[in-house]
């Protein structure tokens, strides 16, 4: 459902009387909107897909907890409901550059430390966390191969020929991550709540410095590694990388927590889970028909994660 003005008159907190309501850029699963009310400016957080009220009130708890510790967290201010019964988040709005420059070393390493004090304030968290933790992303709902064929028919394989050997490899490598992810050495890194999806879209940033962390609702347990990957990853399919960013990205984390050496070697390693688990979602969101099939996007994700 879209969201418009009048939806947010009933608020049960005090945002101020609501004036003007702008749609934002909108990530893979969510839409995002700037309200503007008599009292300031929010963020409002429509996921596009079905989601689950005790995994907000848990990303709401986690932030809290952070927030806390880091005044780099934005927190939540809340959770209202859609007509339709979906839920949305609220956050502070705060102004910032329009995106991220890769291109700013300053920036880039700025990111690592606050990466790593991120870590460092969430270290010790106990409570419930939004996502599962990442040893089991791949051991629960089991993609049922024959449901993926009756879905991509004859004509998408014409002009597709190789989608069909790309869904198989990426099952395969599926299977093959499970395994790593519940054995020696990955079982005997740092594990923490991590942020889940630690990438320059979701940093505000201004000049050289990074002014908040948001979109925690991937958070869940996993080695700090993991959050590192996930930067990289995305900072490596951004248009102008070079690879002495990432060691720029890597030198500001270890300014503030040195990383062991089996972590290192594992990096590269580990930068094809995310692909593996966006492959995973997309697959499951096609069976239970919430997206149709994007055959390119399979056959990408087949294509960077051939080492593993």
């Amino acid at each position: 459902m879209e969201l418009i003005l009048k939806y947010l008159g009933s608020i049960e907190f005090p945002l101020g009387t609501p004036k003007t309501l702008i749609k934002m850029s909108s990530g893979f699963s969510n839409y995002n909107y700037l309200l503007t009310t008599s009292l300031g400016k929010y963020r409002i957080r429509v996921s596009q897909y079905s989601s689950n009220v005790d995994e907000l009130k848990a990303e709401q708890m986690i932030l809290k907890w952070a927030a806390e510790k880091n005044n780099l967290i934005v927190p939540m201010l809340g959770l209202a409901r859609l007509p339709n019964g979906t839920d949305f988040s609220i956050f502070p709005y705060l102004d910032a550059d329009p995106k991220f420059d890769i291109n700013n070393e300053k920036l880039i390493r700025d990111a690592g430390r606050v990466l790593a004090k991120y870590h460092l304030s969430v270290d010790g968290y106990k409570g419930k966390l939004p996502w599962k933790p990442l040893t089991e992303t791949f051991s629960n709902e089991t993609i049922h191969v024959e449901e993926l064929r009756k879905i991509i028919n004859e004509q998408t394989l014409s002009e597709y020929p190789g989608l069909w050997d790309s869904v198989e490899n990426l099952l395969q490598r599926m299977k093959n991550a499970e395994k790593f992810l519940n054995q020696e050495p990955y079982s005997l890194l740092p594990h923490l709540p991590c942020h889940g999806d630690f990438a320059p879209v979701n940093l505000l940033t201004l000049g050289e410095n990074v002014l908040g962390i948001i979109d925690f609702e991937c958070c869940r347990l996993a080695p700090r590694l993991y959050d590192l990957t996930t930067f990289l990853l995305s900072l490596q399919q951004s248009e102008g990388y070079e690879a002495v960013m990432s060691s720029w990205f890597i030198e500001g984390y270890q300014s503030i927590i040195t990383l062991s050496q089996i972590e290192l070697v594992l990096i590269p390693v580990l930068q094809n889970i995310p692909s593996l688990e966006s492959a995973n979602r997309h697959l499951k969101r096609v069976i239970r028909g919430d997206q149709k099939m994007h055959a390119g996007l399979v056959m990408y994700w087949e294509r960077i994660t051939i080492n593993f």
